[in-house]
């Protein structure tokens, strides 16, 4: 059993001085579906609840400490309700009901959330002291209180505010907030008197001596505003005004609903949503600025697409990759079922290490399949792979990956009548804007043979692109599958489904893992594990802290478990391969490159690695199709302080085909000013794939084992060549710098810097004038300098030396 399992670079978080990093944190703060927000903060931390609708369990949880970096820790409820609804049976489904809009409260030491349910036709208030690790209890209110929030005002009263179509009310709780009081509060609040989507998602707060009343209107001709009413009355006449009328950068669609929240040291943000396509509604974070009492959203009146903040950034992780290594039956929170699960039929026990789905319901396809475990998917792009044994599927199951929405794409295996398994992609014959979510059905789209029982499976989801400014490109939402017979070479399959978000589901697409049966129960279906990746936003810079390295290294990733938070890097794929390593189990495999800077990257964080100081790197390369030898790169990629991106070559090296070898320097100085730092393996020339392993960063001067080129001559051990010092060979046919290879190069022989004798150098602080060359002047004198044709150590067509 190998472990699957998506992990952050293992940093050792080392302060030195007293000067913190910033960071650049880009909006949306989190580009998955996660709307209906509604946030609040308790000392320092805060708390948000969103919609996740049909999908168990329900009504997330999330806490943050900046409001950038957000993590799941806890769902309201597990199961709402259990009626043939919720439960998929006797053709009813409860597909763009279940919860919807949530408000998340905190008084006098207890939490409380209220939300509605079209489902059930019910009402829910839940309540819990522990928010975080706690159960919640629950009371049921008879009918569909749309979009509410509650108010506990200064005098002890509760309150609801809730509505739509233009139309706001009140409704007053009793004390013990179980129910509505008798003979409370209960009138219309104020009529927008708007035409199209008239007003809705009211978010209240009293906030000095105002109630602020936020609420979502769409009116025709317009795109989506946040208008604010406020009264020093609750039950008195509202004023209002438009507090933000802004899309995020060129991406127009408006950001809008949501509350406001206080920072510890007084500041004020918006939390909203923005509609982006079949990803979903995904959290916009908006500045608020105070203006003669009026909540004023945005910088200039638009929401803006970078922060600047200070200290370390974690990130937020809504999918990652699973191993499925649990003692008990219980799954990470970033998964939810669709509709409610038969625990009976799922386990991660069985097998341990392995998801089992069991075929107990027939079902003629995925929509109307009971316990198909689901997770969110990531803008601008992501993909899923799962590896699925299907030695126990009988004649009619179906087993495999969903790009999952009603107009879905499925990947997967099926047992034919004659007990051949297929390989299939399928989208849903059903479809249809104006159709039924119950007229679906499944059409294979193509299919091959299995000759074995093994198969990877893969979605590859494309949302959108990232301009040059930071702003999501129009929607491009495409989604593609592929299988595999080793987890390394791709086969695609199908068509492409252009993907929609549609109303009928009102949820972004999700990577789901299904089995169902269409002809008898009993089979069942075993996944190894799910691996994840996402396009590069918004990544953390720093990890939380791990113990000591034993070897004092900064990171060293094994890939043991996964693929230890590296990602591709253009077109290319970085996927865990369990078939070859140069040490241990594991390595990434780096495919479908493209081209030949398109490879596998990792972030550097500056908090550990200091710009201006030198470290010790190293990675360990292999390819196995492509030439006899092909030059790899370890290069930086950084922003220089000014803007612009810059790129150093941390290494390179000659690797010879099916050998491998290792791309090391142990005294490379980080630019003064770099920052968003990529460390990341290319090569010279060619699309090959390739394979990394042992990736590790140290403090400068530190040797690090690993194979060398056997391409490069070994005469390392000579204390007459200085490059040993910095990891380069000693030249083969001259150890002499001055030596000028068949290219015209100094100092360079199969394509490597080689070094100078002793003799040759004088005691000034630049080796190269003993020869009579110029110290570098833009490097002062360092020899891994390199010029912009990419030449090692030259500067004006001048060699230029090393420092002493």
């Amino acid at each position: 059993m190998k472990y699957y399992k998506l992990f952050l670079n293992i940093f050792i978080i080392l302060f030195v001085g007293t000067a913190v990093a910033q960071t650049t944190v880009r909006n949306p703060i989190i580009w998955a579906d996660v709307p209906d927000d509604d946030i609040i903060r308790v000392d320092d931390t805060y708390y948000m609840v969103s919609t996740t609708m049909f999908f168990s369990p329900g009504a997330p949880i999330m806490k943050s400490k900046d409001l950038f970096s957000w993590e799941i820790c806890n769902y309201v409820y597990d199961i709402l309700a259990d009626g043939d609804v919720q439960t998929l049976k006797n053709g009813k489904h409860d597909y763009s009901h279940g919860q919807w809009a949530a408000s998340l409260r905190y008084h006098e030491g207890t939490f409380y959330v209220f939300f509605g349910s079209y489902g059930t036709n019910k009402s829910y208030i839940f309540k819990t002291k522990d928010i975080e690790k706690g159960t919640w209890t629950r009371n049921e209110i008879f009918g569909m209180y749309h979009d509410a929030s509650i108010l506990f005002d200064d005098d002890g009263r509760k309150y609801l505010v809730y509505g739509g179509s233009g139309e706001i009310k009140i409704k007053e709780f009793n004390n013990e907030m179980t129910d509505f009081k008798r003979g409370g509060a209960d009138k219309v609040l104020f009529r927008t008197g708007l035409s199209g989507l008239a007003g809705e998602g009211s978010h209240i707060q009293k906030i000095g001596k105002y109630y602020y009343i936020f609420i979502i209107a769409w009116p025709n001709g317009k795109g989506r505003i946040e208008i604010c009413y406020r009264s020093r009355d609750l039950l008195g006449n509202y004023e209002n005004k438009i507090v933000l009328d802004s899309g995020l950068g060129s991406y127009g669609s408006g950001v809008a609903q949501g509350g406001i929240v206080d920072t510890p040291d007084g500041k004020w943000y918006g939390l909203l949503f923005q509609d982006h396509g079949s990803v979903g509604r995904i959290p916009v974070l908006v500045p608020v600025n105070w203006q003669n009492d009026w909540p004023i959203m945005g910088v200039n009146g638009k929401a803006p697409l970078t922060f600047q903040i200070e200290g370390n950034f974690k990130g937020t992780q809504l999918a990652k990759s699973d191993d499925f290594d649990y003692s008990s039956n219980r799954l990470s929170l970033e998964w939810q079922w669709n509709h409610n699960p038969d625990n009976t039929a799922w386990s991660v026990t069985d097998r341990p290490g392995w998801l089992r789905l069991k075929n107990k319901y027939i079902a003629p396809e995925l929509l109307k399949a009971r316990n198909t475990l689901t997770m969110r998917t990531e803008g601008p792009a992501c993909s899923g792979v799962v590896k699925l044994d299907t030695s126990n599927m009988k004649v009619g199951d179906y087993a495999g990956l969903s790009a999952f929405q009603y107009n879905y794409g499925n990947v997967g295996v099926y047992v034919a009548d004659n007990g051949e398994r297929r390989i299939y992609m399928a989208s849903n014959g059903g479809y249809n804007g104006n159709a039924d979510v119950t007229n679906s059905r499944n059409n294979i789209v193509q299919e091959v043979k299995l000759n074995g029982k093994e198969i990877y499976l893969k979605t590859d989801f494309r949302f959108s692109t990232v301009k040059s400014d930071g702003s999501a490109s129009n929607n491009i939402d495409k989604v593609n599958f592929y299988y595999s017979l080793d987890g390394n070479q791709w086969n695609k399959i199908g068509k492409e489904i252009g993907m929609t978000y549609d109303l009928k589901l009102f949820t972004g697409y999700r990577n789901a893992l299904f089995s169902y049966p269409t002809k008898n129960t009993g089979g069942y279906a075993d996944f190894d594990y799910f691996e994840y990746q996402r396009e590069e936003w918004n990544s953390p810079n720093f990890a939380e802290e791990e113990k000591e390295d034993p070897n004092g290294y900064l990171f060293h990733n094994t890939f043991e478990r996964g693929i230890d938070g590296w990602s591709s890097r253009g077109s290319a794929q970085v996927s865990f391969n369990k078939n070859t390593a140069y040490d241990g189990n594991g390595s990434i495999y780096c495919s479908e490159r493209g081209a030949n800077w398109s490879g596998a990257s990792s972030n550097l964080s500056p908090n550990v690695f200091k710009p201006g100081n030198a470290y010790s790197f190293s990675v360990v390369v292999k390819y196995e199709e492509g030439p006899a030898s092909q030059i790899f790169y370890l290069t930086l990629q950084y922003d220089d302080g000014s803007g612009e991106t810059q790129y150093e070559k941390v290494s390179i090296v000659e690797v010879a085909k099916g050998q491998w070898t290792q791309l090391y320097n142990t005294n490379y100085k980080i630019p003064d000013r770099a920052c968003n730092m990529l460390f990341y393996v290319e090569t010279e020339k060619g699309e090959d794939s390739f394979y990394v392993d042992e990736a590790i960063g140290a403090p400068a001067g530190t040797a690090i084992d690993g194979p060398k080129s056997s391409l490069t001559p070994s005469n390392n051990s000579s204390l007459e060549c200085f490059s040993t010092k910095l990891g380069y060979p000693c030249c083969q046919q001259t150890k002499d710098v001055v030596y000028e290879d068949n290219d015209g190069q100094w100092g360079v022989e199969n394509n490597d810097w080689c070094g100078i004798t002793k003799e040759s150098a004088s005691s000034a602080t630049c080796w190269s004038t003993g020869l009579g060359y110029p110290c570098c002047s833009l490097t002062n004198t360092d020899v891994y300098y390199i010029d912009e044709s990419g030449n090692w150590g030259i500067e004006n067509d001048d060699w230029c030396g090393i420092s002493n």
